[in-house]
């Protein structure tokens, strides 16, 4: 009997014949000889994967290109040139400062006023507290926001010197606006005068 198990054929492993359901036939390597249909049998189906399309294959853009609705500087000029909540009204003035804008520079206007808002927007603030028996200085820094409203704000507030002329604001304004640009403005003045305060008391920084 141990002569007859060592007669017949084993698998590639040594472990015992060979042998494969096909259906209803048998195949062993003593018979066939070869393994064409094991490889056949064993060989996973080749299949495809759905890959899911790009954001940008399907709405022609990336999401984090699209521009904005808005110029957060513009709105902001436009709600602190309202009065009386009448918006439509204070944009239509900003529309009439941008046009005379692009009249002077021969430029699109929206730059230019992103610019004098950025000269005339201090970096910081000062702030009174008290400490121990006296009141102290301290500066403060402002984020974006705050640094273009106050920029803003002082802006407006220069253009207001030809009122009394009966010239409108919206050329006043916009003469502001040229004003700052070219370095002849009366707000370089006051951002000095708070930077230079805020170094005398920069070493109240830390004073809470």
């Amino acid at each position: 009997m141990l002569a007859r198990t060592l007669a017949r054929p084993l698998g590639p492993l040594g472990l015992g014949p060979l042998r494969v359901g096909l259906g209803q036939r048998t195949l062993s390597t003593a018979s066939s000889g070869d393994l064409s249909d094991l490889g056949r049998i064993t060989t996973p189906s080749s299949f495809s994967v759905a890959v899911p399309a790009q954001a940008s294959d399907v709405r022609g853009y990336a999401p984090g290109s699209m521009p904005l609705r808005s110029d957060p500087i513009l709105e902001l000029f436009t709600n602190m040139l309202m009065r009386h909540g009448k918006k439509a009204s204070a944009q239509r003035a900003v529309s009439s400062i941008l046009g005379l804008i692009q009249g002077a520079t021969n430029a699109p206007p929206l730059p230019q006023l992103q610019r004098a808002v950025e000269l005339s927007s201090p970096s910081v603030r000062m702030l009174s507290m008290r400490k121990r028996a006296k009141t102290v200085m301290t500066p403060r820094a402002l984020t974006d926001r705050q640094r273009a409203r106050t920029g803003i704000k002082w802006l407006l507030k220069s253009a207001e010197r030809g009122r009394k002329g009966g010239v409108k604001r919206e050329d006043r304004v916009a003469r502001e606006v040229l004003a700052v640009l070219e370095g002849s403005s009366d707000v370089f003045k006051r951002v000095e005068e708070v930077h230079k305060i805020a170094m005398l008391q920069r070493s109240n920084i830390n004073a809470r």
